[in-house]
């Protein structure tokens, strides 16, 4: 399936004109376009298909470019720790770009627009070069493996090309915490204390600010399911008279995950991870009784 959606009269906050009376104050008009444009693409195929014996795989696979198109009077305006610019994807990220710790001083240095170094944070200076907490790309293959009553089937999911703050880092790598008394992780060990120190953990006499530090990849593959039953004979069911067909089954949800993401989950609805309570890994066994 290829598509190529147009969406108009999308809610933009605009400026009253001064004339109106009420100065400087904004008003949510129907004013944003925004196209999505993409392919999707699914596939079953039986590999072996016998009467004792079968083999199936399935996979589908999606992409979808976003873009905003038109806001009406304005080009651009943040929206929290994000942009919502003309020419841009919906959910692009808008910080201040990290670049490391001084080695000499242990100063917090970034970047300027311009791509100047300089020790000074200024929100001045954001810019949207990390791409969008909206994935691009998703989608998922599995296969089934059947052999005379015997069972086994798997399937995993992926979420590819996007990005999240972890909020995580931001509290468990601050020394302002630590001071606190909040628990912090071990790499805080390998914070600058003296002049020559190679680390991404600024001295404790600076401040720690919100910046693309905390963007990181959340790009996952995840082992969604894997299940194995057992379905008795039906020259063995037909002796029960009462019982059509009896099945069992042991099941396994979300065992492992392949990803970058240091927070406690990848998958996510949320932009900013803040300790939300990860998906479980699930074990479940039961039987199915037809009558």
């Amino acid at each position: 399936n290829l598509y190529n959606e147009i969406t108009r009269n999308l809610f933009v906050e605009q400026t009253n004109p001064v004339e109106n009376g009420f100065p400087f104050s904004q008003l949510d008009v129907n004013a944003g376009k925004m196209r999505n444009r993409g392919i999707e693409v699914n596939v079953n195929a039986d590999i072996i298909r016998s009467a004792d014996l079968a083999w199936s795989v399935n996979g589908n696979f999606s992409y979808n470019q976003n873009e905003i198109t038109d806001l009406g009077q304005v080009s651009e305006y943040p929206a929290g720790t994000a942009i919502i610019r003309k020419g841009l994807p919906l959910g692009s990220h808008y910080a201040v770009k990290w670049a490391g710790v001084d080695p000499a001083t242990g100063k917090p240095l970034y970047y300027t627009k311009d791509g100047k170094l300089t020790d000074v944070f200024s929100d001045a200076n954001s810019v949207a070069e990390f791409g969008t907490y909206f994935a691009p790309y998703t989608g998922g293959f599995g296969t089934t493996l059947s052999y005379k009553g015997i069972e086994l089937s798997a399937f995993f999911n992926f979420q590819y090309k996007f990005s999240r703050f972890n909020n995580q880092d931001f509290f468990q790598l601050n020394h302002a915490f630590a001071a606190q008394g909040y628990n912090v992780r071990k790499e805080m060990l390998t914070m600058w204390t003296k002049p020559g120190d190679i680390t991404n953990i600024q001295s404790p006499l600076y401040q720690r600010e919100f910046s693309s530090k905390d963007i990181q990849d959340a790009s996952y593959l995840r082992f969604r399911n894997l299940m194995l039953s057992y379905t008795l004979p039906q020259t063995v069911t037909s002796k029960l008279k009462v019982v059509k067909k009896l099945r069992f089954y042991g099941q396994a949800q979300n065992l492992y995950t392949w990803t970058n993401w240091t927070g406690f989950d990848p998958e996510d609805n949320n932009n900013i991870a803040q300790y939300e309570y990860p998906l479980p890994r699930i074990f479940t066994v039961g039987v199915d009784v037809d009558f």
